[in-house]
């Protein structure tokens, strides 16, 4: 899968998803936004007629109440309209992220981490909901900047070309700093990701740290620690430039009216009713100027969001993410692949990093057919390749080279979907849901599920309400993996991987599982892979394939096992 790595975001993608959502919102955000703006430099020019008593008071007075209502009425529906299509918008981008995920090859989730992931959906898209609010606070305030600028060049020349000059300087200034800001607002995002793996660790290792002091040290002190440390550190350096811009903002606020307070005057080329009339625009204009200055740190940690997003190969205004884009293959697509015979793979090779060992691993080449109604066992030592074959084969990894064949027919990409719907599997880092899925996902096979729940030991731990567990947490490992064959049990898929299942189970339903749930599934036609190290069971196998070093060591039938046990 090809991904958007090197492609940034364009930086009106949120107004631009804001339009496709809702026109009519958007357009209406934009519409009351441009009018809070004419009217609040409207009341400028009415306080400055009221000042030099132009015209009658009273009137003014109406007229600026006026303004000033239609003013904070047009603020109001600016801001409680995106407010609105915000809501919506995160919404749909939460549930395609999602969708996008589980497009997502699984290869690419296992490089990228859990905690990577979980920052898009935690940090990213919050940010882009903030992001997205301040919208109609950065049409109002440029619209009033704009006209009071304007208002300002018809008031005088002389004191407009004055303020644009310090302006533009101390925003180029200004500028500079805010650079700096914005490498360190990626650095905070990036530490963050680091952060949550070590959170991930604290919730699911908490029995390991909790059991040895030593440990439980090092990890606060040497992990929580100094990452905290280093988000902050970041946090702090980025606040830091930004803060420093906002100092070059109020110094030059304060030459520029310093300039127009004492500079001007002395030149005599302003009348003093004008000059006031341009100093009251001036201070009105810097409002407006400050807020927007002050938007954007928040415009940077969008676009550091948006950039992450991009790399994931999510971009917010592709037309591909909408939820009818994604496709989900229904049983009529799937039906043709049901009745399969066999299924090849033909010089399959898989490269990739092992972060926990932080070594690369080549599994392959590997030429290997399964056969319909196989009992087939994975064996080999750890790191062998047992499970990354697993996977290959259900097609959750793509082989890096070689290809998969079922019936002779080559699985692609456009294939792999509904080639993974052959399969039902319990891996050894398996989750478990508590909804019942039946195999045309809408017959959820109530009474079955309940007589399997008898079958597998796990009557009295579990009950069923309605179509849900009642529990999956407060279950031992080997009562859990029971509850994860029952589930793939329901689902009645034609090849069953089942990845060192039975190495939490006591002796006695480790015989049961070996001897009648087994020959079970493939008295019913079912292909069985069973990935073991229990050698005592070899003999009830059709095969068994021994894995070394990534490749096939063996590939041997029934009755040549002892020889393979003996050797």
């Amino acid at each position: 899968m090809d991904f958007a790595q090197n492609q940034s975001p364009p930086w009106h993608s949120a107004v631009t998803l804001m339009w496709r959502s809702h026109p009519w919102l958007t357009l209406g955000t934009v519409l009351t936004g441009l009018i809070s703006g004419i009217a609040s430099i409207v009341g400028v020019g009415l306080i400055s007629r009221a000042l030099h008593g132009q015209d009658d008071r009273q009137t003014l007075l109406l007229i600026f109440i006026a303004v000033n209502g239609i003013a904070v009425l047009c603020r109001s529906a600016a801001a409680v309209m995106p407010s609105y299509v915000c809501m919506k918008v995160m919404t749909r981008l939460r549930v395609n992220l999602c969708k996008r995920i589980l497009a997502t090859p699984l290869e690419e989730i296992d490089r990228r981490g859990a905690p990577n992931v979980l920052t898009m959906l935690t940090q990213d898209i919050p940010q882009l909901s903030q992001t997205l609010l301040t919208i109609p606070t950065i049409i109002v305030q440029s619209v009033v900047l704009i006209c009071s600028i304007v208002y300002l060049a018809y008031l005088s020349w002389v004191v407009f070309a004055s303020t644009m000059i310090l302006t533009i300087a101390g925003l180029v200034l200004y500028l500079s700093f805010y650079r700096r800001a914005v490498d360190f607002t990626e650095r905070v995002r990036d530490e963050f990701v680091q952060f949550n793996e070590y959170t991930h660790s604290l919730v699911f290792g908490i029995k390991e740290l909790k059991l040895n002091r030593a440990r439980q040290r090092w990890f606060t002190k040497a992990a929580i620690e100094l990452s905290s440390r280093r988000v902050a550190g970041y946090n702090y350096i980025e606040r830091f430039w930004f803060m420093s811009g906002d100092s070059i903002g109020q110094i030059t606020v304060a030459v520029l009216l310093g300039s127009l307070l004492f500079g001007v005057p002395s030149l005599g080329v302003v009348d003093p009713s004008v000059l006031t009339a341009s100093i009251l625009a001036v201070l009105y204009m810097m409002g407006p100027l400050t807020m927007l200055i002050n938007i954007l740190p928040i415009m940077a940690e969008g676009k550091t969001a948006l950039a992450r997003l991009a790399e994931f190969g999510f971009l917010i205004d592709d037309a591909q993410d909408s939820p009818g884009k994604l496709h989900h293959p229904g049983a009529t697509e799937s039906s043709s692949m049901e009745s399969w015979r066999r299924i090849e793979l033909k010089d399959v090779k898989m490269n990739y990093h092992d972060h926990e060992s932080s070594s690369d691993f080549v599994l392959g080449p590997i030429n290997m057919t399964i056969h319909a109604g196989e009992l087939v066992y994975v064996i080999g030592g750890n790191g062998s390749g047992k499970s990354t074959l697993a996977k290959i084969l259900s097609g959750l990894y793509a082989p890096t080279e070689g290809h998969i064949a079922l019936d002779g027919k080559v699985i692609d990409d456009d294939s792999r979907e509904r080639y993974r719907n052959l399969f039902s599997a319990v891996f050894t880092d398996f989750h478990l849901f508590n909804r019942i899925i039946g195999p045309d996902q809408k017959n959820a096979r109530i009474e079955l599920a309940q007589k399997y729940l008898e079958t597998l030991k796990l009557a009295d731990k579990i009950e069923i309400h309605g179509k849900t567990y009642s529990t999956t947490k407060a279950l031992s490992t080997g009562q859990r993996k029971r509850l994860a064959l029952l589930c793939a049990y329901i689902e009645d898929r034609p090849i069953y991987i089942l990845d060192e299942w039975a190495a939490d189970q006591d002796p006695v339903f480790k015989r049961f599982f070996y001897e009648v749930l087994v020959p079970d599934l493939k008295s019913r036609g079912k292909c069985v892979i069973i990935i073991t190290h229990d050698d005592q069971y070899f003999k009830l196998a059709d095969r068994v394939i021994r894995l070394d070093s990534g490749r096939i060591f063996s590939d041997t039938a029934m009755n040549d096992v002892r020889s393979i046990v003996a050797g």
